[in-house]
């Protein structure tokens, strides 16, 4: 394989991961009681999350509350080539959780809150008995990971205005894994080239909730962008002789940045009834913030074609949706929702280590709550439409994608 193909291929790759990660698609709402009202969660949302998806809300939980969740994913995606190659991710089960603590200090006019927990993050395993040039030009093994550290503060302003402020403290490990031909160098034999990070971001988040009068609520949620600088290390297998004595090496250092995107989200709650809740959610997120992706391996530059960086076309996108929630009894509630994401992929840089297009997420779920403990259950079947892909970078990635998720969430509450 040229080096140039490999650096492209390297390149879209991570940046697939980036936008994945960055884009209103990422992640869906880790506890099941946000999940359950998907698409009207930023106005109405009572749990702990609350720390992190609409701070402002802290201020409706009454007592110190710890919130633990958890959630089974499984995920359908495939990609069938135009050429005739086709693959199927092999590691289909994502396991994330969460965790969230709000504290009152002065109960409904000041409260703390801290959460940690994976708002973004991907993790592709294709097989690797791959065959033909697909071999060379898919990662069989992608994966990133985030954990966000919120504290969050929020207080009453008034009797109707309630302002909180938080902020990003983001860890994030990235790793690529992809097969390498050595024919170039006059090899016959195959290595693995591996690209490993580390880094840490900053950022921070804002929210103002208002009541406009009796029943209704008006939400507005700011976050800035988090940028992380990733420093670690490149490896290459079975490198040959004739390789290293051009200055290449086995190992060298590799660093990189992403640039998570800020984003402005506002929603709408209405209590139609003391039992019946409804609302509306807008979210704007900056996608197009992430514009370059440098790939820094000192020495060994030149086997990705003595590139430094790729430039990447994302555009923005927003989410649009609905969720309710109907009170059974003062035990029991049911939720449902809706939630619409744009995708901001292009064709010209897909890649099947990210299967995207406008997203649909539908949920259902039901909570039972006692004068300590809760515990919430939530389904969301996510529905990509099937993506028909021409005019990619690399040709070998054009083709018809698959990629669905099901995905099983539980939250447990306890109060203090």
């Amino acid at each position: 394989m040229k080096a140039p193909v490999f650096r492209s291929i390297v390149a879209l790759s991570l940046a697939a991961m980036a936008a994945h990660a960055s884009e209103t698609l990422s992640v869906v709402p880790d506890s099941a009681q946000a999940l359950g009202i998907a698409g009207g969660r930023y106005a109405n949302l009572k749990d702990a999350s609350s720390v992190r998806v609409s701070p402002a809300n802290m201020l409706q939980i009454e007592k110190s509350e710890l919130l633990i969740n958890t959630a089974a994913w499984y995920g359908d995606i495939r990609f069938n080539g135009a050429n005739g190659q086709s693959v199927q991710m092999n590691k289909p089960w994502v396991f994330p959780a969460s965790m969230y603590f709000v504290q009152p200090v002065i109960p409904g006019r000041l409260s703390f809150g801290l959460g940690v927990s994976t708002p973004y993050g991907m993790a592709s395993v294709y097989p690797q008995n791959m065959d033909g040039n697909l071999r060379y030009a898919l990662p069989y093994s992608s994966n990133l990971l985030t954990v966000d550290i919120t504290p969050a503060v929020a207080f009453k302003v008034t009797d109707n205005l309630s302002v909180a402020v938080g902020m990003d403290i983001m860890y994030a490990d990235l790793t690529l894994k992809e097969f390498y031909s050595w024919v170039p160098f006059g090899s016959t034999t195959e290595g693995d080239i591996q690209m490993h990070g580390q880094g840490w971001g900053l950022g921070a988040y804002g929210a103002v909730n208002w009541t406009i009068a009796k029943r209704h609520r008006f939400t507005v949620v700011g976050r800035l962008p988090v940028h992380v600088t990733f420093s670690g290390d490149f490896k290459a297998t079975n490198m040959p002789a004739t390789a290293q004595a051009l200055g290449y090496s086995p190992s060298s250092n590799f660093s990189s940045d992403m640039k998570f995107p800020g984003s402005i989200a506002a929603g709408y709650g209405f209590d139609v009834t003391d039992r019946f809740t409804i609302g509306f959610d807008f979210k704007w997120s900056q996608n197009s913030s992430h514009d370059d992706l440098p790939l820094l391996i000192g020495n060994n530059q030149g086997l990705l074609g003595g590139a430094t960086s790729s430039v990447f076309n994302w555009r923005n996108s927003i989410d649009l949706g609905t969720g309710m929630t109907y009170q059974l009894n003062e035990r029991w509630v049911l939720r449902g929702g809706y939630l619409w994401s744009e995708n901001s992929q292009p064709a010209s840089t897909y890649s099947p280590v990210v299967c995207t297009n406008d997203r649909s997420v539908f949920s259902l779920g039901v909570g039972w709550r006692g004068k300590t403990r809760s515990v919430d259950v939530t389904y969301a079947y996510v529905y990509n439409p099937t993506r028909v892909i021409s005019g990619a970078t690399q040709p070998l990635f054009d083709g018809n994608y698959r990629h669905q998720w099901q995905v099983l969430a539980l939250s447990f509450t306890q109060r203090f």
